[in-house]
């Protein structure tokens, strides 16, 4: 029976994904579970495994274009069997941006990792030239990033290439698939009514509790506990607390999750991801902080798998460790807030009538006005604050 391979939809939010690389080609036999493709979506590169044997047929979609989810590509036959017919179009007529025709080189042979060709590409690393230390000598990231660090096996022509550059003042660079899908989600969530609430909490109390419990989650876990973690904690919470901003927009309802998973704003390289803490109301401040620094890792390695990066119910994106004291973040669809979180800073402020040193942090918290008013984002904010002065209060 023929079998329509069709482009996953790997995360609530994905609509397109660029087919990297076919491993198979039209007319090759496959096995059930042999991986056939490689797919980049904005926050990872998948192997896609063919889900039953036979022979794939009828490839409708090159290397290098970006196809709607749902499309039919190609089909996986039995021998002496005919595709069926595919009503939905492929290619520019759904959407998809064929990119440059890659060329045919020796790095094409080289087995690697599609993260380690990236890599190479942006670095002109021959991949020929590099030994790999993964599974069957597969040249993996770290690899390549050695290779860069001895500045061995660059491409000769990038070295007769450099002198030309000299002149040049300004550089084009196309957009990374990620880059690309980035900006149109982006650009889809501000079309959101979105309106903002700041608010400076005091950090005393909530960096002497760090301090005494470090310590104790460090013994249990190998991890150095952060203020991320208590941050983390602190929102599940005040979510709890707070219901109403634990929620959704859908036509003509709000739809109010009874979970909290909470996504957390990871930089990566090209980009962002979300990985999401799942339950996080549910977890001891060791188990948040060693699901923050697994989730982080496999992020920047880019192995999350999709059930850590959907479901988020609520986000968090914290730039205090690049030292910036404020910003406002855009929303992540389908949630309905999402809170920014700035550096911890000494700074003056007023107590008992008289003017004091203290570690102040700003929260600014992105609401959707379809779902949420201002009396409700503030009440959950307050919520934050109070635990963050006065963290004993997680305990009550």
């Amino acid at each position: 029976m023929a079998v329509s391979v069709i482009l996953p939809k790997l995360d609530e939010a994905m609509r397109t994904g660029r087919i990297i690389k076919w491993l198979k080609k039209e007319g090759d036999k496959v096995e059930k579970g042999e991986v056939i493709f490689e797919l980049e979506t904005e926050k990872v590169t998948f192997e896609i495994e063919a889900e039953q044997a036979g022979i794939l047929s009828n490839v409708k979609a090159k290397a290098g274009e970006m196809v709607p989810v749902g499309t039919t590509i190609a089909f996986i036959l039995q021998p002496g069997e005919k595709a069926p017919e595919v009503l939905e179009p492929v290619g520019k007529a759904q959407g998809a941006v064929p990119a440059e025709s890659p060329k045919i080189t020796k790095e094409a042979e080289v087995k690697a990792s599609p993260v380690a060709k990236k890599l190479a590409k942006e670095h002109n690393i021959d991949l020929s030239l590099v030994k790999g230390t993964g599974p069957g000598g597969r040249i993996t990231r770290e690899d390549v990033l050695q290779a860069v660090e001895e500045g061995k096996a660059v491409t000769p022509a990038a070295v007769s290439e450099k002198p030309e550059l000299a002149g040049v003042e300004e550089e084009v660079v196309p957009l990374s698939s990620m880059r690309e899908i980035i900006a149109s989600r982006m650009t889809e969530s501000f079309q959101v009514p979105h309106f903002y609430q700041t608010i400076e909490v005091d950090t005393t109390e909530l960096g002497k509790a760090r301090e005494q419990l470090m310590p104790f989650i460090e013994s249990k876990t190998g991890i150095r506990l952060t203020i991320t973690d208590l941050i983390i904690k602190i929102v599940a919470k005040a979510l709890e607390d707070n219901p109403a901003v634990n929620c959704t927009f859908m036509e003509g309802a709000v739809k109010l999750f009874k979970r909290i998973d909470i996504g957390l704003v990871t930089a990566v390289e090209g980009g962002l991801v979300v990985p999401v803490i799942h339950q996080a109301n549910n977890k001891s401040l060791a188990e948040i902080s060693q699901a923050r620094t697994e989730l982080v890792q496999k992020a920047r390695d880019r192995k999350l798998s999709k059930e850590e990066m959907k479901g988020s119910t609520f986000t968090i994106s914290n730039m205090g460790m690049f030292g910036i004291d404020h910003f406002s973040a855009i929303i992540q669809p389908p949630e309905a807030a999402i809170l920014a979180v700035g550096r911890i800073a000494d700074r003056a402020v007023v107590r008992d009538g008289q003017i004091v040193i203290r570690p102040t942090m700003n929260l600014t918290m992105s609401i959707d006005h379809r779902v949420l008013d201002g009396a409700i984002a503030a009440s959950f904010l307050q919520s934050v604050k109070n635990y963050i002065e006065n963290p004993l209060n997680l305990l009550l």
